[in-house]
């Protein structure tokens, strides 16, 4: 077999992956084995860690609102801060409503162009985008209630029609991901429910749709129902008694880069409403989730998690990130619940800047809020390294031969930041090499 990274001919059931003949070699190959043993996730996204962009999802009653007095954008300002707390991810919240205000219609120009303008700035920044309609799979028509995905108000064809749109303008960029969707929840305003296995079903229309648009090396992160909660992913269960990790087994994406996105608050509900951690609800809600992507080949991002700034729950925060960097062969890294310049629970905004507008900042010098200082700021210094420093591309806490071997089988120009891009400039070359030759030894 070539000592190459191979992509899937063919649709693979939750695209496992498997270590073939250059497993030696650290070579993550992509197959579709019936019978197989379990499979290995593909870790060419790496570890990267950021930060939910959130404002343009704000007022959800109010569409289509206007900029700065219902919603608001993050600006380069904000942007580039976090790009210097050397953040490798920005989850893009917006609300499809507005992108959107008719159903399978032309996208507003003005909105898109929010959108456009904050992925160009962060892109520039060497941020990859995670681009999230956040609407719990659900569409609010003009003076209605919302009706989830699925319905005849809100057919699947519409949810389709959304992302071949936005797969045709970022199909050429592979450093934006598309996160299917925000949180799909049980029951709509309605009180018509969303089964696990229709929401896989609509998952895989999307995707199917990403692919056939030609964009075929972005990432696709998937949520489960019941909000995509970690902690339930095996225990709750819809009213045919499906739960997640059996539904979500049908997911099926033909180019092999899929993930599952899941969220995780430490309050006593899990909800993210409250200042007070609960101790038990940490590194231990995520084993399960952890385990059923060991056994089943996949990987997973937390695309949301926030806690109090308290003892307690930096306690808890630390629990679940050295959790997470302890088993980065099945996770993708986390975006952090949120920035914002307008007043969010869990903003780690700087505090100084106080905007009164989209655009009118008072002060030019960012003063961190307190938990970018007791927590974060450490875990986002680790960003784009696949271990824990660089150059421990098997994250086995050693830089040795093997890593090397991994190296040369990844070298050149990639889009995707592979293992071996060090530096996070969407290059492997020779300034990784550098860089790797800096720390090479014991791994800290």
């Amino acid at each position: 077999m070539s000592v190459s990274m191979l992509r899937a001919t063919s649709p693979c059931i939750c695209t496992p992956l498997a270590r073939l003949g250059a497993a030696a070699m650290g070579v993550v190959s992509v197959a579709c084995l019936a019978g197989a043993a379990p499979a290995v996730a593909d870790t060419s996204f790496g570890y990267r860690m950021g930060v939910n962009a959130s404002g343009l999802e704000f007022a959800e009653g109010s569409f289509p609102g206007t900029l700065g007095t219902n919603y608001i954008a993050p600006t380069a300002s904000e942007l580039g801060y976090y790009a210097g707390k050397d953040m490798g991810i920005v989850r893009l919240p917006f609300a499809w409503e507005r992108l959107q205000p008719t159903l399978n219609g032309a996208f507003d120009a003005t909105y898109l162009g929010y959108i456009q303008t904050a992925v160009a700035t962060a892109r520039g920044q060497g941020m990859m985008v995670l681009l999230d309609p956040h609407n719990y799979a659900m569409y609010r028509p003009t003076g209605q209630n919302r009706h989830h995905i699925g319905s005849s108000t809100v057919p699947v064809s519409a949810f389709v029609d959304l992302w071949t749109r936005l797969a045709q303008l970022y199909a050429s960029d592979p450093g934006v991901v598309f996160g299917l969707m925000n949180e799909p929840v049980q029951w709509d305003d309605y009180g018509e429910e969303l089964q696990c296995a229709e929401w896989a079903g609509y998952a895989n229309q999307a995707i199917a749709a990403i692919r056939a648009a030609g964009a075929i090396d972005n990432w696709v992160f998937v949520p489960g129902n019941f909000w995509t909660g970690a902690w339930s992913w095996s225990s709750a269960t819809d009213t045919t008694g499906t739960n997640n990790a059996t539904a979500m087994l049908a997911i099926v994406d033909s180019a092999g880069k899929c993930a599952f996105e899941v969220h995780q608050y430490l309050d006593s509900n899990y909800s993210g409403t409250s200042d007070t951690c609960d101790a038990s609800h940490g590194a231990s809600d995520l084993a399960t989730f952890t385990t059923w992507m060991q056994s089943h080949g996949q990987i997973g991002f937390l695309g949301e998690i926030g806690a109090g700034s308290n003892t307690t729950c930096y306690d808890d925060l630390n629990g679940v990130f050295d959790f997470m960097e302890s088993n980065t062969d099945v996770w993708a890294g986390f975006t952090y619940w949120a920035s914002s310049n307008w007043s969010i629970q869990f903003s780690i905004e700087p505090t100084n800047w106080q905007y009164q507008s989209n655009s009118t900042q008072s002060s030019t010098t960012p003063q961190d809020a307190t938990m970018m200082t007791q927590v974060l700021a450490a875990r986002y210094a680790l960003a784009g390294s696949v271990g824990a420093c660089a150059g421990d591309l098997n994250a086995d806490q050693v830089i040795d031969a093997m890593d090397l071997a991994r190296l040369l089988v990844v070298w050149g120009a990639h889009p995707l930041g592979h293992a071996g891009d060090f530096n996070i400039d969407l290059q492997v070359d020779h300034l990784d090499l550098a860089l790797l030759l800096e720390s090479w030894g014991a791994c800290p």
